[in-house]
C-alpha cells in the first residue's frame, strides 16, 4: 500500500522503517532539510521537505494518491491540520494521528481524524490489523490471539480467480474453512471454483497472514 508519513524524527523514522519491512510503499514528508537527508539515505524511500500543514507541499508529494497518511510529528496541532487537508482537500481515504496529549483524542475523532492513536508503538500494528490487506477483512482472534480468522473477497485481479480449489495451494499451518457464495456458505470442495464477489474464510497464525493475502488478494495490492 502506499502510504504517507509525517514528521522524520525517532517515530516517524522507527514508523517508515517498520512499514517497510511489512514491504509497503512509504515516503516521508519532514520541515528538517538535515533529516530529510537522513532518512533518504539510509532508508532509500522518496523524503520531501517542507511544512505539512501547507497544502502545497502535500501536492508536491503526490499525497492524494496515498492510501493511508500518518502524521507523527510532536505537535497535536500539526497532526490534526496534516490530516484534516489529507482528508478533506485530497480525499486520502484514511488518517492516522499521533496525540501526544490523550485528551486531545476525542478532538480528533471529532474534527475528522480516523485513527487517533496516543501510544506511537501500536501504530504499525493497527495498520497491518486493521487498515492493511484491502480485501482482506480478520474476523476473529482465537487461542489466546494465535490464531485468526479473516474473510477475504475474490476480486478478477485475485491470483485465485476462476481456479478451483483442488489446484489452490493453501500455506502450511493454515486452513481454508468455507467459501461464501451468493450469501450461501458452502463446504470447500475440491471442484468448486472461486469467481469474482465469492468470499473464503480462512484460519492461519499471525506469521502466515501475509502468505494468505499475497495468495487470495495479491501481493501488490
Amino acid at each position: 500500500m502506499d502510504i504517507v508519513v509525517i514528521g522524520g524524527g525517532k517515530v516517524g523514522y522507527y514508523l517508515a522503517k517498520t512499514l517497510l519491512s511489512y514491504h509497503h510503499r512509504v515516503k516521508v514528508i519532514e520541515i528538517k532539510r538535515n533529516i530529510c537527508e537522513k532518512i533518504a539515505d539510509e532508508l532509500n524511500i522518496p523524503v520531501y521537505n517542507g511544512d505539512a500543514t501547507k497544502v502545497d507541499v502535500l501536492k508536491n508529494a503526490d499525497v492524494s494518491k496515498a492510501d493511508i497518511f500518518i502524521a507523527v510529528t510532536g505537535l497535536d496541532e500539526e497532526n490534526l491540520i496534516a490530516c484534516q487537508l489529507a482528508k478533506n482537500n485530497l480525499r486520502v481515504g484514511k488518517t492516522i494521528a499521533r496525540v501526544n496529549n490523550p485528551k486531545n483524542t476525542k478532538v480528533f475523532l471529532t474534527l475528522g481524524v480516523d485513527i487517533p492513536v496516543s501510544s506511537t508503538t501500536i501504530i504499525a500494528d493497527i495498520i497491518e490489523e486493521e487498515v492493511d490487506y484491502a480485501g482482506m477483512k480478520t474476523i476473529k482472534n482465537i487461542k489466546n490471539n494465535k490464531l485468526i480468522i479473516s474473510e477475504i473477497e475474490i476480486k478478477k485481479t485475485s491470483p485465485v480467480f476462476n481456479k478451483k480449489v483442488k489446484d489452490i495451494k493453501i500455506p502450511k499451518d493454515c486452513m481454508l474453512a468455507s467459501i461464501i457464495k451468493n450469501e450461501e456458505v458452502l463446504r470447500p470442495s475440491e471442484n468448486l471454483v472461486l469467481l469474482e464477489g465469492d468470499s473464503v474464510i480462512v484460519i492461519s497464525d499471525h506469521e502466515n497472514k501475509r502468505l494468505l493475502r499475497d495468495l487470495f488478494v495479491g501481493a501488490s495490492e
